[in-house]
């Protein structure tokens, strides 16, 4: 009888292993506008680096209808002022992020309040707080953990910026000497209506474009790894403590974790009955 449920233990570990080590990988949607020019070189640019991560992907003009929830990942690289996002755009992407999922949002440079403004409803409706937009003192911006990493990196080049001077109930992904940051990050427990879920955004369109320098490229890759597998990420101190949230395994710890229980279970499995295992 030990024995039956031991096997079925170690069965059950098993499959959770399998469904952690697949869960960086799936659709991912790219929500674009569907002109020439930066836009569609960014789209190529940034298919290729979620494909070359595991994900398949689908590229959408506008958000589409219906459940966003299959999505791993959702980059709106929309970054005009004819496409701010709709309320209808940011109730989908609030339950989006409600569900646990992970999206990144593009904003621009001051010439484009719109957008930006729409950007500001976004964060509010998740319950994010409230940011504020504008010139960042500085292009050069110094990279924030965890987004150091997995790609060293130390610092980033904006071409024309836009940025905030708080993060509000979020955090820095880069800042400036003057903490005015041109991309923040809201990672789990940093919205109040999203929880369970990320929300990056990054105030200038150029860093994803093909012909965008090396450490913008590193910069972009390490994204796309924050919103495979997000961590917890207090806010600065001026902008109050940080909300509560509970500890998580990253997946790779997750993974060790039930390596060692099917390993303990194994063990078990080959040990008599009423011998003891030291």
């Amino acid at each position: 009888m030990r024995n039956k449920w031991l096997l079925r233990a170690v069965w059950v570990i098993g499959i959770a292993v399998l469904q952690v080590c697949q869960a960086q990988s799936g659709p991912a949607l790219i929500v674009h506008d569907g002109t020439a020019g930066i836009e569609s070189d960014v789209l190529a640019n940034l298919t290729g680096k979620l494909t070359a991560a595991g994900y398949t992907v689908t590229a959408n003009v506008g958000v589409p209808g219906g459940s966003l929830a299959a999505n791993r990942q959702i980059w709106d690289i929309r970054f005009n002022n004819t496409t701010p996002l709709t309320g209808s755009d940011i109730t989908a992407y609030v339950a989006y992020m409600a569900g646990g999922r992970s999206l990144f949002v593009m904003g621009e440079n001051t010439g484009f309040a719109t957008r930006n403004n729409s950007i500001i409803a976004l964060v509010q409706s998740a319950g994010g707080g409230t940011i504020t937009v504008g010139n960042p003192a500085n292009n050069v911006q110094t990279v924030q953990s965890p987004f150091t990493g997995p790609n060293a990196l130390a610092t980033v080049t904006f071409l024309a910026a836009a940025g905030s001077p708080s993060p509000a109930n979020g955090a820095y992904v880069t800042r400036d000497g003057s903490n005015i940051g041109a991309s923040l990050a809201f990672g789990p427990g940093n919205m109040a209506n999203a929880a369970a879920g990320s929300l990056l955004i990054v105030f200038d369109v150029n860093f994803l474009q093909a012909s965008a320098d090396a450490n913008s490229q590193t910069f972009s890759n390490n994204l796309v790894a924050y919103l495979a597998a997000p961590v917890v990420i207090a806010p600065p101190p001026s902008s109050g403590p940080a909300p509560s949230a509970a500890p998580s395994l990253s997946e790779w710890g997750m993974v060790l974790l039930a390596g060692g229980l099917i390993f303990v279970a194994a063990r078990r499995l080959r040990a008599p009955d009423g011998a003891h295992l030291e």
